[in-house]
């Protein structure tokens, strides 16, 4: 499941703002998602599905719009990003499912490796699995059933999310397996890895890449035309 906020001006990746305009920042934010959904359509086969689940009604535009097209979209609802969370993964063990992974598009050079992982954990017996975020949160979520109270109490958009999380899962006898960190873009000091990453494997967020080159903050060595 592919957490996202429909792009809008002003309201999305605004902690970039210092460094790009709010247009770039929208911009950047929609090449992201881009990359997500190829990326999420891309860990389909036997037995998986998936969906992307906005934070409200959005019509995409250009390719944005082809890369959305024929994919299952649902809305997250009311509330914080604890209680959003909470309905989405009850919904969709209601629907059916044994294990349910949630990432955001703030990843977009997340590798397969580690959602597989992810996966891999939750088959072997953990109640949830987090991959977490080098600033202190997370940047997948999954679970084998519901968890409501791995999310309730959480200081979202604080670096505390992780610390926090791990000790409501002790506290509540909830096994929760960890797998490697892995960074997601929030500020403008996170461009700089982003940047790295996709010097490393150009062909996972080849968008990012496009709007971060045109932006004049990103050099491939294969430059993007």
């Amino acid at each position: 499941m592919l957490f996202a906020k429909a792009p809008r001006l002003h309201e999305v990746k605004t902690r970039l703002e210092p460094v790009l305009t709010a247009g770039q920042a929208l911009w950047l934010h929609e090449a992201m998602l881009h990359d997500q959904l190829v990326f999420v359509n891309g860990l389909l086969g036997p037995g998986r599905s998936c969906e992307l689940c906005l934070d409200r009604v959005g019509e995409p535009r250009g390719e944005l719009a082809r890369a959305m097209a024929g994919m299952s979209r649902t809305l997250q609802g009311e509330g914080d990003l604890g209680a959003r969370l909470h309905r989405a993964l009850t919904r969709a063990f209601d629907d059916g499912a044994a294990r349910v992974a949630v990432l955001g598009s703030d990843a977009p050079t997340l590798p397969r490796s580690l959602v597989e992982d992810a996966l891999t954990r939750l088959r072997g017996g953990a109640d949830a699995v987090v991959i977490p975020a080098l600033d202190g949160g997370y940047v997948l979520v999954g679970a084998s059933h519901p968890v409501p109270a791995l999310f309730a109490g959480v200081p979202w958009g604080t670096s505390s999310v992780l610390d926090v999380t791990r000790r409501i899962a002790v506290a509540s006898g909830l096994v929760l397996a960890l797998t490697a960190p892995w960074p997601d873009v929030d500020v403008a000091s996170d461009l700089a890895r982003l940047r790295a990453d996709l010097a490393a494997d150009p062909a996972r967020a080849p968008e990012t890449a496009v709007v971060l080159t045109r932006l004049g903050l990103y050099s491939p060595q294969n430059p993007v035309v």
